[in-house]
């Protein structure tokens, strides 16, 4: 009887690895608006019209007055459950490349919270996930991010040692982009399928849809259409920390 337990409990599990597909947290960069102009409009209204959740970083010092009225039926946007379906996280005050690495503290601490001062003056929001501009960090950005309580989520961390227990991590990373700016169907299909098995848990799209032509734009919608067939759901960071503290 015991060992027939065994049998049955070892197939579920089994079961489980097999047939699980990952939850996918699109993680879409270089988000702006200017004099009414936001260049990721498009990719915006593919998600809503799909009625897909996604994660869009926001560079803070290229936002004016009018963010707020171009971003707002986007960020009020939800779905059939009526959950909302964008997330805006902090991608930095200017996006320069020594932003959050080889600067000093005092550096670092005043372009995030900088950052974060700015986006929730202009969006009314407050973020709670970061990822830094071009994935760059250091154990200075560690500790400025741990001193703001309100952000949870650290997206591509340069730091592999993660120990603080309140923090979530994000680091699964599959490539749909082969180059900024250029995602491709057939090179994301390859990434995907060496690590399926690898990432049972999430994946992390990393994608610069102000950088995408109409014909990359067309790759994304069929990496988004192979992801919906595989059964995948997509949520955004804070969703995603929000159910692992939640277990």
């Amino acid at each position: 009887m015991k060992l027939r337990f065994i049998i049955v409990l070892f197939l579920v599990l089994v079961s489980k690895l097999i047939f699980s597909v990952p939850k996918i947290i699109l993680k879409l960069d270089d988000l702006s608006v200017k004099n009414g102009l936001c260049q990721c409009s498009s990719v915006f209204d593919f998600l809503v019209q799909k009625q897909l959740k996604a994660s869009f970083g926001i560079i803070a010092n290229r936002n004016d007055n009018t963010t707020l009225i171009k971003l707002n039926p986007y960020l009020q946007a939800k779905n059939a459950k009526e959950e909302r379906l964008f997330e805006i996280w902090h991608h930095g005050f200017d996006h320069s490349k020594t932003e959050f690495k080889d600067s000093t503290y005092e550096f670092q601490k005043a372009h995030f919270e900088n950052a974060d001062k700015l986006t929730k003056k202009l969006l009314d929001i407050q973020m709670h996930s970061f990822g830094a501009p071009y994935n760059a960090t250091d154990s200075i950005t560690e500790r400025v991010f741990s001193e703001n309580k309100n952000y949870k989520i650290f997206i591509f961390s340069s730091l592999k040692k993660h120990e603080k227990s309140n923090i979530l991590y994000l680091d699964n990373r599959v490539n749909m982009e082969n180059g900024t700016g250029k995602p491709e169907y057939d090179y994301f299909l390859g990434n995907y399928a060496k690590v399926k098995s690898k990432y049972p848990d999430y994946m992390v799209l990393q994608g610069h849809p102000n950088l995408w032509s109409p014909e990359k734009l067309e790759q994304f919608r069929k990496i988004i259409d192979f992801l919906i067939s595989e059964g995948c759901e997509f949520v955004t960071p804070y969703e995603y920390y929000l159910s692992k503290k939640c277990q």
